[in-house]
């Protein structure tokens, strides 16, 4: 544990996680209300302390610190180096934040680090906390399914909890590390389930004011619909080892899917079944025979009953979304189209010749 206190007032405030509990909304107000922090002589270091100028220590992003936390033997030196830059290069700030859900699990490195730059500025740390069993689903769809870590099929719940525990499941040993590292004088830990607005909570926390407006306002990430999970699930299961969903998710966002919810739809409530559809014939039995009679219209009942709709739901939950895909592309393909029928008027060419040209 360090105990040096500097001589100045400047403070590095680190937000080190869990995930899942508001670390989006956390990082998202931060980078983007840059004004409203520096109204209170505060700045945001980033996820991966990549808010300053190019340095020889920088990651190139926050996966790539995430892996260097492990993997990197000389992670301690950047670390002090690019935080002691950054501050260096911001001479009117006293509050330095900085964000990054991976470094919940690395206290004694961060202790080392708080060690070496206490001449310059004090070291806090900040913890959010959820209920173990909201925080482990939500945790299982983000790191079981969305963003697979691990080899193989796409585990099943029970089988990823082993899993959870190098994200910080253990709470105690979590918190228990960081007293030891840092001292309980210098670590907040917070409850997420108690809070309605994580962000202001947050600011509090650490010293500064909170932001006007809802909290609804400040929200940003939520698991996202059951539709869109399960779009996750088909496309991530074909891959075999650990995969981020990064295609999968530029398509959606992209196409306004992502955070949209769908209603769930019965696949089997839209045909009659065979034998409902047997009656349905039967009743027309009476009216027919006497357009026969009036009008000598001879109508064939069907022999066959329509196919029936598919019972399994899981696909035909994402046809709402899939279709929505479709529509969405459909008008950009239209849109581009019109683009190049503009350029080919300009060029005495038509559409058919740029596609041939392309």
């Amino acid at each position: 544990m360090f105990e040096a206190d500097p001589p100045v007032s400047r403070r590095l405030v680190i937000h080190a996680g869990l995930g899942k509990s508001g670390s989006s909304a956390i990082q998202k107000y931060c980078r983007e209300q840059g004004a409203a922090l520096r109204n209170s002589d505060a700045g945001y270091l980033g996820m991966y302390l990549e808010r300053g100028e190019t340095t020889q220590h920088d990651f190139t992003s926050a996966d790539d610190l995430a892996r260097a936390l492990t993997d990197d033997p000389n992670i301690e030196d950047r670390l002090v180096s690019l935080i002691m830059q950054r501050m260096q290069a911001r001479p009117a700030i006293r509050t330095f934040i900085w964000s990054h859900i991976e470094l919940a699990m690395h206290a004694d490195l961060l202790s080392r680090v708080a060690a070496r730059i206490a001449p310059v500025c004090s070291v806090e740390i900040i913890l959010y906390f959820r209920h173990q069993a909201s925080w482990l689903i939500s945790a299982y769809l983000q790191w079981g399914v969305k963003h697979k870590s691990t080899p193989g099929p796409i585990p099943a719940f029970r089988d990823w909890l082993p899993e959870a525990k190098s994200r910080g499941a253990d709470y105690r040993q979590v918190i228990e590390s960081w007293q030891k590292a840092v001292g309980p004088e210098r670590l907040h830990i917070r409850s997420y389930d108690q809070t309605p607005d994580v962000v202001s909570d947050f600011l509090v926390t650490a010293g500064l004011p909170a932001p006007e407006g809802t909290a609804e306002a400040n929200w940003h990430y939520r698991t996202p619909d059951p539709t869109i999970m399960t779009l996750y699930r088909l496309f991530q299961g074909q891959n075999e080892g650990a995969a981020l969903p990064g295609t999968l998710q530029r398509l959606l966002a992209t196409n306004g899917v992502e955070k949209k919810q769908y209603r769930d739809v019965d696949p089997a409530s839209t045909v009659p079944s065979a034998e409902e559809w047997g009656e349905f014939v039967t009743a027309f039995g009476q009216e027919n025979a006497a357009l026969a009679r009036d009008f000598d219209l001879i109508l064939t009942p069907p022999h066959r009953a329509p196919e029936p709709d598919p019972a399994y739901a899981a696909p035909a939950t994402v046809v709402p979304a899939l279709l929505d895909l479709i529509i969405s592309m459909d008008r950009r393909i239209a849109a581009l189209e019109r683009r190049l029928k503009g350029i080919g008027a300009a060029n005495g060419t038509s559409i058919e010749q740029e596609d041939d040209a392309l």
